[in-house]
């Protein structure tokens, strides 16, 4: 079985035989390849990529549709095809164009459009479900459009313009109303718009639907409206800016070839973006759809919903109905693959010799590389539940690598009739951990990602550049003196305080705040939905120690100075999924910066000099968490200037009730026994460092997660003899075929110099809530030749720290996953200083003696699992308990 890059360049030799010099270049010599188990996957994802032109919908003087063929970037033979096989079939397709529409909306700050959508019925516009539920939600009447900005309905129009260059405008027709969206159960991204009656919309008739079936060799194109995509999504800025011309939102024709069909879904090759969700693919040769474009993974496929569900609906006139679960026709599963597979090779004759790349591996010795790409394989070729595929080890002390599959737990049941082995890789399967199946799901490609302002922010006021000063710093830990410290900072503070907190709860916490706003000190808070004031009516916990502190937010702004904001999350929010920051700035020149929240339950615990007296002996209550007061002008007005424009931004920005839904998840009511904390083996007290020092601050999402990336590499590479990491959680590949871009960069540079400096460990938290595993991180390291001792585990720790050389420390509150480095708010700071650097070392020590090696146990076969992206949902099984995806990710940071 082979990869997917393997596969299309398989399935292009089929096609064009005549460019097998042209691949063998690309894929090197026999002699350079001789020795190998397989191509480089590096010169396959080049030949994928340059094979995929996209091309201008344009119009001629008289404002009739056609193709531009001339502004393109053609990087390969079969990129030529396809180029005059658009030729060929201007005079089919080019006529559909006028039948494609942008989805615009006014009203939705930071958003001009969501997706792309087309005729399928006198009226009706048919899209994606993830890009109805944008703008549009259920509602006992069926449904309504969203609030926008200053809580006002937003307006909605579908417009077949959009094109470089046009000469005539196109229709632009009022969007009436959601008529229906597909609920998630059906596993059928789907949904219909209804237009307003104009008479222009007589002249948009519908699209044909294919009723044949598709042949592999037969050219699709794929017509819609593709939006610039952020690092995160594709990784190759560079690749995504030379085919798409840097020129994104306005109407383009990507044309390719299928990949695979079934009842269910096609897959196919053409090149596609963010805002191509809801995109008609189209026969060339017929002109009729094929599908309907809902998502791309990386590297991997593009998915659409085939033309006989499209012609289903449209027959039955399924938007007529009520929102009931069909899933009887839905449940055709793929075929198994075989249990196990011979050595398969792609041979590419060259003209004087062949160049054979083998793609499996036998029964011998497997080497780490080849059950990585079988592994890959297994993922694309295996059983349709897989979420997650990655090498692994028995827990018996085996050499050999396994590949370890992961499912969601409710699947994990028919995992007995799937292969026990494949390409002679023995196979094991577990319940996937919550991010793999969250890194899983497909990137639904609606327009628009996060709606960060980068731009609003390149004044000199916010760099984050290294700035050396005059300061002092106070270095403390948790929990020894994280809440004493924290409220001396609070009792020492004048003016105003600029608070950027993920979460805040306990009486005490709230007691601390409120001393400071009766003393005339005005706070200025910008928090997460976790800190978001209860609805009337919810019930809020009656232990003192787990009091909500948004309880007293209504109370604090009508007798105090006091203002807040939830910054809104999600699809076109400020940021992805959390807003993570744990910062406060004061007016003179002082900042209080934190890996932990304000809870005095875990982060920020009660303790007294008794208690700490007897720290050796008793184990104090909450996490380690690692904590800064500075005084520093310039970092301070740093910090504060970007809290402040937070703040602005996320009050232009949507509620965040309407960016998206918070998806359900069951948990285990019984979970797994966590091994003791140790008692430390002595108490740390604060230390106070000041004098000329050198320091940088680091945020994300700034610069798309560079302004916090391209620091930390040049600090872990600069390690020469020690390098101290203490993170909760590493999140590895679930996918080792597809580099994420940001993390893994860290990743493979944190590797490196686990495997070539005198001492080099890391120091994970145990249990994490089911949200990822370290036998993982554990797997990933052993595989890349880093010694095992190494790695450790110790509970309750939630600091994300690291000390290089004994003279430079980062602190902060960066979780190292791809998106807690890329695109969720979070605030670290590296200090070039080494009595800093000494202190926070001595910590790890500290933490490392009481520590445990990450243990093999047996596959875990109970883990969370996310079950709808909406709040409809039937009630838990026994055993499981449901949660929103929120509460869970807010237990992880505990």
């Amino acid at each position: 079985m082979r990869s997917e890059a393997e596969d299309f360049v398989a399935r292009l030799l089929k096609r064009r035989p005549e460019l097998k010099d042209e691949v063998a270049t690309k894929l090197g010599t026999a002699a350079a390849l001789e020795g190998t188990d397989a191509a480089d996957i590096r010169a396959l994802e080049t030949i994928v990529s340059e094979q995929r032109p996209v091309f201008f919908a344009g119009q001629d003087e008289s404002g009739q549709s056609l193709i531009d063929l001339v502004d393109a970037s053609i990087r390969g033979g079969e990129a030529r095809y396809l180029k005059e096989e658009l030729s060929r079939r201007q005079a089919v397709v080019a006529p559909l164009l006028n039948r494609i529409g942008r989805i615009d909306v006014e009203g939705m700050t930071g958003a001009s459009f969501v997706g792309t959508g087309w005729i399928i019925d006198d009226g009706i516009v048919v899209t994606n479900r993830h890009v109805a539920e944008v703008i549009g939600r259920r509602s006992p009447a069926g449904y309504s459009f969203r609030m926008g900005a200053a809580g006002q309905p937003v307006s909605l129009s579908f417009a077949t313009g959009h094109l470089k260059g046009e000469v005539v405008p196109g229709i632009s027709v009022p969007i009436a109303s959601v008529l229906y969206i597909e609920p998630d159960e059906s596993g059928v991204d789907i949904a219909f718009l209804k237009l307003s009656v104009q008479s222009s919309v007589g002249t948009l008739s519908a699209l044909p639907i294919r009723h044949a079936s598709i042949g592999e060799s037969t050219p699709l194109c794929v017509l819609g409206y593709p939006a610039k995509a952020s690092p995160r999504v594709i990784p190759d800025q560079a690749l995504m800016q030379d085919l798409f011309r840097d020129v994104y939102d306005v109407k383009r024709v990507a044309p390719g070839y299928l990949a695979r069909q079934a009842p269910d879904l096609i897959t196919h090759d053409c090149a596609t973006l963010g805002g191509n969700s809801g995109s008609a693919v189209i026969v060339m040769e017929t002109g009729e759809v094929a599908g309907l474009h809902f998502a791309g993974i990386y590297l991997r496929e593009n998915q659409a919903v085939p033309a006989s569900l499209l012609r289903d609906y449209r027959e039955r006139r399924r938007w007529t109905r009520a929102p009931i679960v069909e899933t009887g026709r839905l449940q055709t599963p793929a075929p198994a693959p075989p249990a196990a597979a011979t050595t398969i090779t792609i041979t590419i004759t060259v003209n004087d010799g062949t160049a054979s790349v083998a793609l499996g591996g036998g029964n011998g010795a497997r080497s780490v590389e080849a059950v990585e790409r079988a592994a890959a394989t297994f993922l694309r070729q295996g059983p349709r539940a897989l979420l997650a595929a990655r090498l692994g080890y028995a827990e018996e002390e085996s050499e050999q690598p396994l590949i370890v599959a992961a499912v969601s737990q409710s699947r994990l049941g028919e995992a007995v009739g799937w292969p026990a082995s494949f390409e002679g890789v023995p196979v094991r399967y577990e319940a996937a951990t919550l991010s793999e199946q969250l890194d899983a799901r497909s990137n639904l490609e609606a327009a628009g990602d996060i709606s960060y302002d980068d731009e609003a922010r390149s004044q000199r006021q916010f760099a984050l550049d290294p700035i050396t000063e005059e300061m002092s710093v106070r270095a403390h830990l948790s929990p020894e003196y994280g809440f004493e410290e924290l409220q001396g900072f609070f009792a020492a503070a004048t003016g105003t305080l600029h608070s950027a907190m993920y979460e805040m709860q306990g009486a005490k916490i709230a007691e601390m705040i409120e001393d400071a706003l009766v003393r005339g000190v005005v706070m200025v808070l910008t928090a997460d939905r976790k800190s978001e004031p209860p609805e009337p009516g919810d019930k809020t916990s009656s232990d003192p120690l787990k009091v909500e502190v948004s309880t007293q937010f209504a109370g604090w702004a009508t007798t105090h100075q006091f203002r807040y904001q939830i910054v809104p999350v999600g699809r076109r929010g400020l940021v992805a999924s959390a807003y993570h920051i744990k910062v406060t700035v004061d007016d003179g020149g002082r900042f209080w910066l934190s890996s932990g929240n304000w809870k005095n339950s875990s982060s920020q615990p009660l303790v007294d000099e008794t208690m700490r007296q007897r720290a050796t002996e008793t184990d104090l209550p909450g996490n380690r968490d690692w904590h800064v007061i500075a005084s520093s002008p310039t970092l301070a007005e740093r910090f504060r200037n970007h809290i402040r424009q937070d703040f602005l931004r996320s009050n232009q920005l949507e509620r965040p009730e309407g960016l998206e839904i918070d998806p359900m998840v069951l948990v285990p009511a019984a979970t797994q026994a966590i091994e003791e904390r140790k008692p430390p083996s002595r108490v740390l007290p604060p230390l106070d460092v000041s004098g000329l020092i050198r320091a940088q601050p680091l945020l994300t999402p700034d610069r798309g997660g560079r302004a916090y990336t391209d620091p930390m590499l040049e600090l872990i590479k600069s390690a020469r003899q020690s390098l101290l990491f203490q993170i909760p959680y590493i999140g590895t590949r679930p996918d080792p075929s597809v580099h994420r871009g940001n993390i893994d960069e860290l990743i493979d540079a944190l590797v490196e110099k686990l495997k070539t400096l005198e001492d080099a460990r890391v120091l994970l938290r145990v249990g994490n809530d089911g949200f990822s595993d370290n036998r993982h991180v554990s797997w990933y390291f052993r595989s890349r030749g880093v010694d095992g001792n190494r790695l450790k585990q110790l509970g309750d720790h939630h600091t994300k720290g690291m000390v290089v050389d004994g003279k430079r420390v980062m602190i902060g509150s960066h979780n190292w996953s791809s998106q807690g480095v890329s695109v969720n708010r979070d605030a670290s700071i590296i200090f070039n200083e080494q009595r800093l650097a000494g202190y926070f070392g001595e910590a790890f020590e500290i933490d490392w003696d009481r520590a445990n090696p990450v243990t093999a146990k047996r596959f875990v076969r109970e883990m969370p699992e996310l079950v709808t992206g909406g709040q409809e949902t039937a009630a838990a099984p026994a055993g499981f308990a449901l949660k929103p995806l929120s509460e869970i990710l807010g237990e992880t940071d505990d």
